[in-house]
């Protein structure tokens, strides 16, 4: 994706996410904020205080009893974090254009479909975690030959993905090591 200069100044701004459960909502009103330039002025006229109450609005929508286009999802406990079924909707806003990919027994597929959508200039959350669960979400932006960048939401800053640190589960993304899911667009979505 080429990021606007509006968008790399949201990135360059740090944005970090207001608690511990919220870095999906954090993602989610990030791609929004690459996306259009008039939400991303907004965030960065409102500074951090702007930034949390987006977030703190965009997890009760994504985890409540209805998605961004009104049809009835499944709630799901805040303190779970956010669902990936729920933030590819957000991201769709509503559309159901993307899909859940597994990162975990697929890395090398996973990889492959995060660059091309990047490439076609879509944005990719992908879910890192432990050995045993997903625990984060990072928001991946940009795509060169061996390397991602993605946005941290613990850290609000663009930190930089290797080819070889996904396909062997040795990450280094807020403590967290192992590629989980990636929510990729589903027209484009080949399960090769």
């Amino acid at each position: 994706m080429t990021l606007s200069e509006t968008g790399r100044l949201v990135l360059g701004r740090q944005f970090q996410q207001p608690d511990r459960r919220s870095c999906g909502a954090a993602v989610a009103v990030v791609a929004e904020a690459l996306r259009n330039d008039t939400y991303a002025r907004r965030l960065l006229a409102g500074g951090d205080d702007e930034f949390d109450r987006e977030v703190r609005a965009m997890h009760r929508r994504i985890t409540g009893l209805v998605d961004v286009s009104g049809a009835l999802q499944l709630p799901w406990p805040r303190p779970l974090g956010t669902p990936p079924a729920a933030l590819a909707r957000q991201l769709d806003r509503g559309r159901r254009r993307r899909v859940v990919v597994s990162a975990r027994t697929r890395p090398g597929v996973a990889w492959a479909l995060v660059a091309a959508a990047l490439l076609r200039g879509d944005l990719v959350p992908a879910y890192v975690g432990s050995r045993w669960l997903p625990r984060h979400v990072v928001l991946v932006v940009e795509a060169g030959e061996e390397v991602l960048r993605a946005y941290d939401p613990a850290t609000g800053r663009v930190l930089r993905i290797t080819h070889s640190e996904w396909l062997q589960g040795r990450l280094r993304v807020a403590g967290w090591r192992v590629p989980w899911l990636v929510i990729v667009p589903r027209e484009r979505h080949s399960p090769a």
